[in-house]
């Protein structure tokens, strides 16, 4: 009868701490910890491999919690081992969330690194384990890639939202009159950065006012007469901000929107190299309408080998596109939440890569069409996500058939 030794690591950027405990939870061996580099990972296999048959161990599990970056060096060490082959090493990177679902249940354990180790070391025992961790060295680097454009998207949300809240301080009423259907346009800017009172605004000449939507906006708009109508109302009706906080608000609005144009070309330059690191990859995802070699290069970096999944049901539950159902008795909730319990990059991708299936791909236009119409509350974000969860079957499909995409009308 085969007896496992049960490790489990916290991972931290300076030390790590681990545990040892048998198949009954019994302590192996206390807490301890390790430095996190290449010594202190040395230092770990070698107690291992000391442990194991000191303690009549035949094979080995070993768990990490996923934190950031700071275990991945040590699991990739782990997975190369070849001092630990013997032992028939499994090793887990566990979703934070699960160990900290599990820790609910010792209501009365201190959060304390040497407790966490216990903690996920305790969770091996229970199984219903997620797929061992591999080391995935060809889908790495467009992995960094794809996960940096990730945190770009974000960043350029965030430096928007607070923009959007000074610009209110200096225009109250420019939100909701929208005068430019882009506020981050280039004309837009140039009439936020100027040095424009809202009286000097509401003064101006009306051809005056043309004049400067029209320069700006390089002749494209169809009728700035009617652009500069909507300015002067915005001038009339926004308050007027106190002359010692207009500098401020100013700097910053410009400080903020030179952030916006440096995320932005970043932004730019991540995509190309996305594209061409996607290029050494065949697949059959960009051959579907509208999903696009980003989009295709961050689903399929995050999936990885697409046989490491044994249904599209299986997928969906790793990207966390799932709902939970809510009964009870004779009572059945008809709205119900989204797990997000998966791999948020994966998700991510996915409800993006949906909403570009939705303008440009008539199958998937209406099929949005239609979840859109059966509710009145969530429309889109609804519609979306089931989009992107039929989305799942099709990127199932396409890849474990390796067959090209055929658009169903």
């Amino acid at each position: 009868m085969s007896k496992i030794l049960l490790v489990g690591i916290d991972a931290h950027s300076k030390n790590n701490t681990a545990c040892f405990i048998d198949q009954e939870g019994n302590i192996v061996v206390k807490s301890f910890s390790f430095p996190n580099n290449l010594s202190g990972a040395t230092e770990l296999e070698q107690k291992i491999v000391k442990v194991m048959p000191k303690g009549g161990f035949t094979s080995l599990k070993v768990a990490t919690e996923s934190a950031s970056l700071y275990d991945m060096h040590l699991l990739d060490f782990l997975v190369a081992s070849e001092n630990l082959v013997p032992f028939s090493p499994e090793i887990y990177q566990l979703n934070p969330k699960i160990t900290s679902g599990f820790k609910k249940v010792y209501a009365d354990k201190d959060k304390t690194d040497d407790i966490d180790a216990f903690i996920i070391a305790d969770r091996l025992r229970f199984g219903r384990l997620p797929a061992p961790y591999a080391q995935h060295q060809e889908y790495l680097p467009l992995r960094r890639l794809t996960r940096y454009r990730f945190h770009l998207v974000e960043s350029i949300a965030r430096e928007k939202n607070y923009f959007l809240i000074h610009l209110f301080l200096k225009y109250s009423s420019f939100s909701s009159l929208k005068p430019f259907c882009d506020t981050f346009g280039s004309t837009s800017q140039a009439l936020i950065l100027e040095d424009f009172s809202l009286d000097e605004l509401v003064d101006m000449p009306l051809s005056k006012l043309v004049d400067f939507v029209s320069y700006h906006g390089k002749g494209r708009f169809e009728d700035p007469q009617k652009v500069a109508k909507v300015l002067k109302q915005v001038a009339k009706e926004s308050y007027r901000i106190r002359p010692a906080l207009a500098n401020s608000v100013k700097l910053i609005l410009a400080m903020t929107l030179q952030n916006i144009r440096a995320l932005s070309l970043a932004l730019s330059k991540i995509n190309q190299a996305i594209a061409k690191e996607f290029k050494a990859f065949p697949n059959t995802l960009e051959s579907v309408k509208g999903l696009g070699p980003v989009y295709s290069a961050g689903i399929f970096a995050e999936i990885g080998n697409i046989h490491n999944f044994t249904s599209q049901a299986a997928l969906a539950k790793f990207a966390g596109l799932t709902w939970r159902k809510s009964q009870s008795g004779n009572f059945r909730a008809e709205i119900t939440r989204m797990t997000k319990t998966g791999n948020k990059y994966l998700r991510y991708y996915l409800i993006e890569a949906a909403n570009s299936l939705r303008v440009h791909n008539e199958e998937y236009k209406a099929y949005y069409q239609s979840k859109y119409q059966e509710v009145t509350k969530y429309q889109h974000k609804r519609a979306l996500a089931l989009t992107a969860r039929k989305l799942v079957r099709l990127i199932f499909s396409l890849l474990k058939n390796n067959q090209l995409y055929q658009e169903r009308i």
